[in-house]
């Protein structure tokens, strides 16, 4: 579904007439919002590295320059978002002083801040995660729901604009998958090549665990990857290499921060033209998105299994690895269906 235009002669936030339109943001400025929102991703990974390579648990408490970073981005987001709430101003409830897509944002801000006085308040008492805890600690999950509703502000204005500037949605969903990609490290497996290695035999089931927990992870990690590429996909027409761009990003940003392994990045590569051939060259403009949602997935995890076959011979039979090419092409699709389900009229009662 496209993005309706604006009247013709009027700019990104007004009316026909060329009146601004308090209600909607500028285009102007949801190009700020999205750059903060940048840094705030930014500093999101170098304190991820930081705490993975640098900090040391026996000294290190919450104020840390790692943290500034990312808590500096936080506070410049908070004032930015205030101040256009703030030009805004009428009589009436503050929220409603926010123009379209922000007011989630301000929730957003204020569950952020709650995490984040918890986050100091935590880390005083408990010390500084390094490992798999740091993404299940209860402040920092408090963190993720805030930081989602902030994230997905330049896409909800935007579309909530009638905005046809695609780079809107492009940047909002490279940073989106980043951030997910991030929080779901311990189901990130795309790095993992060996784990493809390891020997299972369906007859004993030897090595049953680490098999499970690929199988587990594989939808988790086709529906981060596909999730907002769809989702913006069905508000503007997307160029060439979108899904390449935001893939590839998202796989870079994580091997620099934690893995340092290059097998993601290149899985992607191949994953993401997929998605975007299918998606410029699938004839069917009905079922183009779906296609093109199975074929980037799939081709990922069959990138991943080919990189992992040429450093060892794989430990899966064929049953089992082209099911997961199959998981994760399916899981793509649903994607699609799952959010075009919600478009569906609701059912009337009968007579």
């Amino acid at each position: 579904m496209a993005v309706t235009a604006p009247p013709a002669g009027a700019g990104a936030g007004a009316d026909a007439l060329g009146r601004v339109d308090r209600s909607t943001s500028t285009r102007s400025e949801d190009a700020i919002t999205l750059a903060i929102i940048a840094w705030l991703i930014a500093g999101l990974f170098i304190d991820g590295y930081a705490h993975a390579n640098i900090i040391d648990t026996a000294t290190e408490d919450f104020f840390t320059p790692w943290h500034g970073i990312f808590y500096a981005a936080f506070a410049t987001l908070t004032g930015w978002i205030g101040w256009i709430g703030y030009q805004r101003r009428r009589p009436g409830p503050i929220l409603d002083w926010f123009p379209a897509g922000y007011r989630a944002a301000v929730v957003g801000l204020v569950i952020f801040a709650i995490g984040g006085v918890g986050d100091g308040i935590w880390h005083t008492v408990f010390g500084v995660e390094v490992g798999i805890d740091a993404l299940l600690s209860p402040t920092h999950l408090i963190l993720f729901v805030g930081a989602l509703l902030l994230l997905w502000t330049p896409i909800r204005a935007a579309t909530a604009r009638g905005d046809r500037a695609a780079w809107i949605g492009m940047g909002t969903a490279a940073l989106m998958t980043a951030f997910l990609v991030f929080f779901v490290q311990y189901m990130w497996l795309l790095p993992q090549t060996w784990l493809a290695g390891v020997p299972f035999s369906p007859e004993s089931g030897a090595n049953w665990e680490y098999l499970t927990l690929f199988l587990a992870a594989t939808p988790v990690q086709a529906a981060v990857l596909t999730g907002p590429l769809v989702l913006i996909a069905r508000r503007w027409r997307l160029p060439f290499g979108t899904a390449t761009g935001i893939w590839v990003t998202a796989a870079v940003l994580e091997m620099a921060a934690f893995s340092a392994e290059v097998v993601a990045v290149l899985a992607v590569i191949a994953g993401g033209l997929a998605f975007d051939l299918c998606y410029r060259f699938v004839g069917s403009s009905g079922m183009r998105l779906a296609v093109a949602a199975f074929a980037g997935p799939a081709v990922t995890f069959a990138a991943y299994l080919a990189i992992a076959a040429s450093e060892q011979p794989l430990g899966w039979p064929p049953e089992i690895w082209g099911g997961v090419i199959m998981i994760a092409g399916f899981t793509g699709a649903a994607v699609v269906l799952l959010q075009e389900s919600g478009q569906l009229e609701p059912i009337t009662a009968g007579p």
